[in-house]
């Protein structure tokens, strides 16, 4: 059946859900017992208070958020207005909420396909039941910043797994119940189900305008039903991921069986998102004399579909942003004995022996064996070849610095395709050494001091923004990961912000899916601790949703998939932001006016200035998405102006 006759038949199946109106009195009975409403994709809500998780007034500097569930930007109290332009992913929030102490059984919530003119958009509307976590303290670090204990949304489970899944008994999997009988939230009030909705391009782009939908959420026989629009600028995103973020996490993506591995690595191209893994390694062997030699063939297997862009086609069931574009960047298995003895690849021994000729010679062979073979694989045009060193990652003593000048010009010569990468918070000193021999400075936000970037930008270093978005003292600016579940939400969108801000190349965090098994039922995914600090208020550290963007499968039974969580798809939609900032300032021949767009949420987060600061950017969410719409907007209207 083609898309288009399954769009049709869907929306016959649904319209008599969406006719069975009750009567006067059972609409005032269903009032009374439970009410249906609509949030902006911006926030989230507390399943048990019914209180909008980021609205805190008390702690960061912003105006009451108001009673959301009433009306807000996208819902009037009556119906949704959206707006997005074709390669973007537009959200909104339907919650449930449960007005009697009884449980509320049986809940079945469906959703027609947008319709513009009798035809069908020819993407289905995603739907998910939002997850919630208990976080019982406040991350390590962030007294003041924390939004602290309480439930949050967080892991989104494709629907479709739940109550649509009937046996030959007629038995439902697992029926949608207020409280959710699996979720297990003492007092849940609220229901949530997140809505996604793809707006295509390609081969069949959506025609611009004006589309209407409905959605549909029926308990004992009765019906509310709340009409949704759709308003498709005419203009659409790159396909490709220009910005090419990415969450770095050694081992993580490698240590899957392919079946797993296939479905994150498209999830994350769906939501514009690079999952970094540096482990994945060919087979190699180096003889008694020195001769190096690979087998490709595991290798050429596991990884070819993703640096050519097969694996992101419809021959492996993709469809999205990024159809057909390979993996945005790679980095290259090499490394080098390391300051926790690690050992590199190729192993050639620790520094007092790694610069023999021998030792250099089989370095050398496997660099140009391995440029030999990933160039037959790989545009550099398209994927950004890496070098990232993890013996020597954040190494701040001089020996380190020689040895990444000795390894960053043996990489110009030997593999000169490749960019060569340091993470850190290097001093002046530091950079002064190394400067020629990087490409990339993958600098801590905290480090992150214009003068000293703008310096070294002259002398061709290209920066990226990595590390956690706030910092109320320096001793938060160790953690490589920008991902807390108790900070605010908005946190996830500025990083892409700020790249445009600070003009960076781009920007990194540390973790995929940290402890994304045990995060179904823990939210603190990072915990550490030092045995001679432990007497010091951050001898112990505990971190909600540290480097943790996506939740496993075959932990809640029947969710068999690798689930996304809110703050990955809030990531994403820093990201088609971005994009729309770039098409802006093309459209114009300059950035004075996305850059005049993004001043006005974004202030100075980063660096000493932003050290102890919570005013970094606007908190009100309502003023991201305005800022959002009015850019798309100006984009329309400069389109227009060319023709």
């Amino acid at each position: 059946m083609s898309i288009r006759l399954l769009l049709l038949s869907l929306a016959i199946a649904i319209l008599p859900l969406a006719g069975c109106s009750p009567g006067v009195k059972d609409a005032a009975r269903a009032q009374l017992t439970w009410s249906a409403s609509v949030l902006p994709s911006s926030v989230r809500l507390n399943p048990v208070t019914g209180k909008i998780i980021d609205d805190r007034p008390d702690i960061y500097p912003m105006e009451p958020l108001g009673n959301l569930l009433a009306h807000n930007w996208v819902y009037d109290g009556d119906s949704v207005q959206l707006y997005a332009a074709r390669g973007e992913y537009v959200s909104f929030q339907l919650v449930v909420s449960r007005n009697v102490d009884e449980t509320l059984r049986g809940i079945e919530i469906g959703m027609e396909p947008f319709f513009k003119d009798g035809a069908p958009l020819d993407q289905l509307p995603e739907l998910y039941l939002e997850w919630a976590v208990e976080v019982r303290e406040y991350s390590t670090g962030y007294e003041k910043s924390s939004l602290g204990p309480g439930w949050y949304p967080d892991a989104l489970i494709p629907l479709e797994l739940l109550n649509q899944r009937i046996d030959d008994k007629k038995r439902v999997f697992y029926p949608l119940e207020l409280p959710d009988f699996r979720n297990r939230v003492p007092g849940q009030r609220h229901l949530v189900v997140w809505v996604d909705q793809f707006i295509p391009f390609g081969g069949t782009p959506a025609a611009s305008g004006r589309y209407t939908s409905m959605i549909n959420v029926r308990i004992d026989g009765r019906t509310k039903s709340i009409p949704l629009k759709l308003d498709v600028w005419d203009f659409q995103l790159a396909n490709e991921n220009k910005l090419a973020c990415n969450l770095q996490h050694e081992g993580f993506m490698s240590g899957m069986d392919q079946e797993l591995e296939l479905q994150v690595y498209q999830l994350f191209k769906q939501h514009r998102v690079v999952p970094a893994d540096p482990t994945y390694k060919p087979d190699l062997t180096i003889s008694a004399s020195g001769k190096v030699r690979f087998d490709w063939n595991s290798f050429d297997t596991r990884m070819g579909k993703y640096l050519t862009g097969e694996a992101f086609t419809e021959k492996y069931g993709y469809s999205g942003p990024g159809y057909g574009q390979p993996l945005e960047q790679y980095i290259l298995p090499f490394d080098v004995y390391g300051k926790y003895d690690t050992r590199g690849w190729p192993d050639v021994g620790a520094p007092e022996v790694e610069r023999n000729p021998a030792n250099r010679k089989i370095y050398v062979d496997a660099v140009r064996q391995a440029r030999e073979h990933i160039l037959s694989l790989v545009d550099p045009e398209k994927t950004r070849l890496i070098i990232y060193l993890n013996g020597l990652d954040e190494s701040y003593f001089p020996e380190a610095w020689d040895r990444m000048v000795y390894y960053g010009e043996l990489f110009k010569e030997h593999f000169p395709e490749s960019r060569f990468r340091a993470d850190g918070s290097y001093s002046e000193e530091a950079m002064q050494t190394i400067h020629g021999a990087i490409d990339y400075w993958c600098c801590h936000t905290i480090g992150y001091n214009m003068p000293t970037i703008e310096a070294y930008r002259k002398l061709g270093v290209q920066d990226w923004l990595y590390g956690p978005m706030l910092y109320e003292s320096r001793i938060n600016s160790w953690c490589g990961s920008s991902t807390f579940l108790d900070l605010q939400l908005v946190n996830e969108r500025a990083i892409s912000w700020s790249t445009w801000k600070y003009r960076a190349l781009t920007w990194c965090s540390w973790g995929i899916g940290s402890h994304w098994r045990a995060a179904w039922y823990n939210t603190e995914t990072g915990k550490d601790y030092n045995r001679e600090d432990l007497d010091k208020p951050f001898g112990f550290r505990r971190f909600n949703g540290k480097a943790l963007m996506v939740y496993a499968p075959g932990i809640v039974p029947r969710v068999d998939v690798p689930c996304a969580s809110l703050r990955l798809k809030t990531m994403r939609d820093g990201v088609e932001e971005y994009e729309m900032f770039r098409l802006l300032s093309e459209l114009d021949g300059n950035r004075d006016r996305a850059d005049a767009l993004v001043d006005r949420i974004i202030n100075e987060p980063f660096g000493e200035k932003g050290i102890g600061r919570l005013d970094i950017w606007q908190y009100d969410p309502g003023k991201w998405d305005a800022v959002r719409i009015e850019t798309g907007v100006l984009i329309e209207e400069a389109l227009n102006r060319a023709l």
